[in-house]
């Protein structure tokens, strides 16, 4: 189809056919995704969002299928993307980076310092209308059943279905790749380019409460990406904030704490504001310590590919 790879071309044009990718696997993805809800689940996805009540066997039967909707939709096209924009996907999608083991401390310890103010977010957003977590309850409803399990079993399946596959799908469409094209195309406005993506990847998650939290945390994991050209780092970061949730509320399950981890009503202002000073200082550091960025791209000199 092409004669080249695609980071010969301009980054418009590579923007436009990554768009392209992404409405072509949306639409297999959603279309394949529904069959499976209709005669695995029995329920279609339009009455998914009705339901008040989730079953132990329909959230168990959720759990199998998120991840088949974030290959199909997500980790699919962004391999397919990578693929054809250079000859080696993997270095395209900064997954051939050198491990640097002070990042990966220093990226855990900025996790865990910005969910405070994250939190803080959360709660902030029930003071806007449309933001309100009464508005959006079948979001709610769904991952709350998801999460639940006191067995080590459900733990295993929830690290999986609710941690991995999602940190590394998510990560790898968003920072690999609309992150790398965005990056090119707005060279001259880099943190322009982390904002939007940050914004898409908030507003994929389609849960309006979490929105303003979920675009904090993107701009997080892109800024770290940015600084660092190490993808691992970010995917690391991601799984970790949603292990924290699965794991605490699996303690929850057991009797084995007695507070909730979604609960945001307990932090307090002061929290949530040093919360963000510090994670402003160890973005710092990154920054410090960054990589110049530089777009992967084939050179413009290169023999054309034979078709």
């Amino acid at each position: 189809m092409f004669s080249r790879y695609l980071t010969y071309y301009s980054p418009a044009i590579q923007f436009v056919i990554f768009c392209a990718i992404m409405s072509m696997s949306m639409i297999v993805g959603s279309f394949v995704v529904e069959l499976l809800n209709q005669h695995f689940l029995g329920v279609a996805s339009s009455s998914l969002k009705e339901l008040k009540e989730i079953s132990p066997q329909l959230a168990f039967r959720l759990k199998i299928l998120n991840p088949v909707l974030l290959l199909l939709i997500l980790l699919l096209p962004a391999y397919l993307f990578a693929y054809l924009a250079y000859p080696k996907p993997a270095t395209y999608l900064g997954l051939q980076s050198r491990w640097v083991s002070a990042s990966f401390i220093m990226a855990v310890v900025l996790l865990v310092v910005s969910l405070p103010f994250v939190a803080t977010l959360e709660m902030w957003s029930t003071y806007i209308p449309w933001l309100k977590p009464s508005n959006n309850d079948s979001y709610e409803v769904l991952s709350k059943a998801m999460l639940k399990g006191d067995n080590v079993s459900d733990l295993l399946l929830n690290t999986l279905a609710i941690c991995l596959i999602p940190a590394l799908a998510e990560e790898l469409f968003f920072r690999g790749c609309l992150q790398q094209v965005l990056l090119s195309w707005l060279h001259k406005f880099p943190y322009t380019a982390l904002l939007i993506v940050a914004v898409l990847f908030s507003a994929f998650h389609g849960q309006l409460s979490g929105f303003m939290p979920r675009v904090f945390l993107g701009l997080a994991l892109g800024l770290v990406y940015y600084f660092t050209g190490n993808l691992w780092i970010s995917i690391f970061m991601h799984f970790l904030n949603n292990f924290i949730s699965v794991f605490f509320t699996f303690l929850k399950e057991r009797n084995l704490i007695h507070f909730d981890i979604a609960d945001n009503s307990t932090v307090p202002l002061w929290l949530g504001l040093m919360s963000l000073i510090l994670s402003a200082v160890l973005i710092y550091f990154f920054y410090q310590k960054r990589v110049p960025f530089v777009p992967i791209a084939v050179e413009k000199d290169e023999e054309p590919l034979t078709e």
